[in-house]
C-alpha cells in the first residue's frame, strides 16, 4: 500500500491535502482482512457544515453557534472506494494484538486482562500512537477525516447517521445515561447508511489526519496544526451535537482518556 496525497482545490480559496491510501496493485483484498468491514464504495459526498446550516443546527440542539466554527465551509469530495470497519475495536481484539507484541496495555487494564465484562466493548484510554500501531499489526490503518465521514453520513449530507434529527434511542450519548461504553453494535437503529454501527457515541474515534482548518474556514482556532489530530463521532459522556457526522475533535497523540477508541480503514 502506498500513500498518495490528494488536492482537493475550491475555486479561489486555498488547497487542504487530504492523505489518502491508493494499493500498489488493483487486487480484491483478502477475505480474512476484510470479513468485519464494510465497503464504501467511490463517489462524492458533502464534507462538513455550510454557515447557512449553522443557525437552524445550533436551536434544534442547544449547541452555541461557534461550536461548529471549524466544521465549516462544507464541501464536494470525491472518495475512491475503501473498506472500513463495521465496529468499533473491541477489547477482545485489542487483547489479541497485546499478546502478540507485548505493546504497553491501557491504563486501566491489569496487564494484558481487560475489565471483566467488556470483551464486546470498545477499547478505550488508547492513544492515536497505540491506535495506530494496533492498525498496522492488522494490516490495516486509520480512516482519513474524509472516509470517516462518509461512512458515518452517506451521500445526502445527513447530520447524524440514521437522519437529520437526534434521536436518544440510537446511539450511547449522554442523553442515553448509561455512563459507561456499550457492546460494540448495540444500537441497530443508529447504524449508518452503508451499515456501519456506533458512528454517533458510545467513544470518540481517532482518524489519520491533523487537525487543520477546511478551505475557505475563518475561524482563528489556536489548535489548528499538525500537533493534534482530529476525533470523530462523539461519546457516551458527550451531548447530542458532538454525535454530528461533522463535527471535529482533537487530541495530541499522546493522550488518551476513557471515552476514546477507534475503528480502522483498508
Amino acid at each position: 500500500m502506498s500513500r498518495t496525497p490528494v488536492i482537493i482545490a475550491i475555486a479561489g480559496l486555498s488547497l487542504l491535502t487530504f492523505t489518502t491510501i491508493v494499493s500498489a496493485e488493483d487486487k480484491t483484498p483478502p477475505a480474512e482482512l476484510t470479513k468485519d468491514m464494510v465497503l464504501i464504495p467511490a463517489g462524492e459526498f458533502t464534507l462538513g457544515l455550510s454557515k447557512d446550516e449553522v443557525p437552524a443546527i445550533s436551536d434544534a440542539l442547544g449547541a452555541m453557534p461557534k461550536y461548529f466554527d471549524c466544521c465549516t465551509p462544507s464541501r464536494k469530495i470525491n472518495l475512491p472506494a475503501f473498506y472500513i470497519d463495521k465496529y468499533e475495536v473491541t477489547n477482545e481484539q485489542y487483547k489479541k494484538f497485546l499478546d502478540a507484541t507485548n505493546h504497553t496495555p491501557p491504563e486501566p487494564w491489569g496487564g494484558n486482562n481487560f475489565p471483566a465484562g467488556k470483551a464486546k466493548h470498545p477499547v478505550v484510554n488508547i492513544t492515536w500512537e497505540d491506535a495506530s500501531a494496533y492498525a498496522k499489526w492488522a494490516g490495516k490503518r486509520l480512516p482519513t477525516e474524509a472516509e470517516w465521514e462518509k461512512a458515518a453520513r452517506g451521500t445526502d449530507g445527513r447530520y447524524f447517521p440514521w437522519g437529520n434529527k437526534f434521536e436518544k434511542s440510537a446511539a450511547n450519548t449522554d442523553e442515553s445515561g448509561k455512563g459507561t461504553t456499550t457492546a460494540a453494535g448495540s444500537y441497530e437503529a443508529g447504524k449508518s447508511p452503508y451499515g456501519v454501527y456506533d458512528m454517533a457515541g458510545n467513544v470518540w474515534e481517532w482518524t489519520a489526519d491533523y487537525y487543520l482548518p477546511y478551505p475557505g474556514n475563518t475561524y482563528a482556532d489556536e489548535f489548528y496544526g499538525k500537533e493534534r489530530y482530529v476525533l470523530r463521532g462523539g461519546s457516551f459522556a458527550d451531548l447530542n451535537y458532538d454525535a454530528l457526522t461533522f463535527i471535529r475533535s482533537k487530541f495530541t497523540p499522546q493522550t488518551d482518556d476513557d471515552n476514546v477508541g477507534f475503528r480502522c480503514a483498508y
